[in-house]
């Protein structure tokens, strides 16, 4: 575009810095954050939205505060949702509930994205009692409708908290039938507290939405390997195989200087895979000898589909 001399407006940066959330590309993040400031576009609501979202994935939280900071002009919801939600993700709980004071001070009224981070942040804290508040809050105050996605943090906040049996009840009172998303959230959390019953149950229904996704196998094995019982993670892993489902191999990158590295689980393509594979050992290594490691269950149960 800039060879051709076109100039670049605020739909444009938006969508390259989109391109750099999901590569998580934060060098070329912060140069196209320099062409902004210069095409002067630092002051508009959706340019600086995707900076801070950006900024977040990028695991950079303060630069995507400042951008926020930055912008005067703060009456747009998309705005304080950026930020809340890349708070929320980042693992900032404290700091979500400060601006969403902050938002309410402010007179900007929050929307369905606006409570999805505030629960997604409650979650990952563990603030069960607050997510509580805020998820009734919602719909009693505010008038808003939950969302599938609503749901399912609601039910993983209370999963995380071991409160098993109220997000199965959750679960039964849905006012629309409960899809895969759900039923392997509840499932997840069931491995966590190693709960096999509730966790067979949870990997029946999500089988019966989803045959063909291999996370009900993955973390059914995984359920069963953290109760110990290693001979029925097997036949989970068996049965994924002999169904003839195939789990999509993780995958990660890191970029040191201009070089961007590729792995893969148990890849053997990487020129350095075995110095790789000897590092990864030791960490292993060293993990399980750590008393402050306390589950060792899903580094087995990873190494079982790797």
């Amino acid at each position: 575009m800039r060879s051709y001399d076109v100039h670049s407006d605020e739909a444009t940066f938006a969508s390259i810095l989109k391109a750099c959330s999901e590569m998580t590309a934060l060098n070329d993040g912060k140069e196209i954050h320099g062409l902004i400031i210069k095409s002067g576009f630092n002051s508009y609501e959706t340019s600086t939205s995707a900076l801070i979202d950006m900024y977040s994935k990028c695991g950079d939280i303060t630069s995507s505060f400042e951008a926020f900071k930055q912008l005067e002009n703060k009456q747009g919801i998309m705005l304080w949702n950026s930020m809340i939600v890349g708070f929320a993700k980042n693992g900032y709980a404290d700091e979500v509930l400060l601006l969403f004071q902050k938002m309410q001070e402010s007179q900007i009224k929050p929307d369905e994205v606006t409570f999805l981070g505030v629960l997604i942040a409650c979650a990952h804290a563990g603030l069960i009692s607050v997510g509580r508040h805020y998820f009734n809050y919602m719909n009693k105050v505010c008038g808003l409708v939950p969302r599938v996605d609503h749901y399912a943090c609601f039910i993983d906040l209370l999963g995380r908290g071991g409160l098993l049996e109220e997000a199965e009840e959750v679960i039964n009172q849905l006012p629309f039938r409960p899809d895969g998303v759900i039923w392997a959230t509840y499932l997840a959390a069931c491995r966590m507290h190693k709960d096999e019953e509730r966790g067979k149950v949870a990997a029946k229904k999500l089988a019966e939405l989803e045959p063909e996704n291999s996370s009900t196998y993955v973390l059914l094995s995984s359920l069963h390997a953290a109760a110990g019982k290693f001979g029925e993670a097997k036949i989970a892993r068996e049965a994924m195989r002999e169904n003839g489902i195939t789990k999509i191999p993780g995958c990660s990158w890191v970029t040191v200087g201009n070089k961007t590295s590729l792995f893969l689980v148990q890849d053997k393509k990487h020129p350095d895979y075995l110095s790789i594979y000897e590092n990864l050992d030791d960490l292993t290594g060293m993990m399980k000898k750590d008393d402050d490691v306390e589950d060792y269950d899903m580094l087995t149960s990873a190494e079982m589909f790797g």
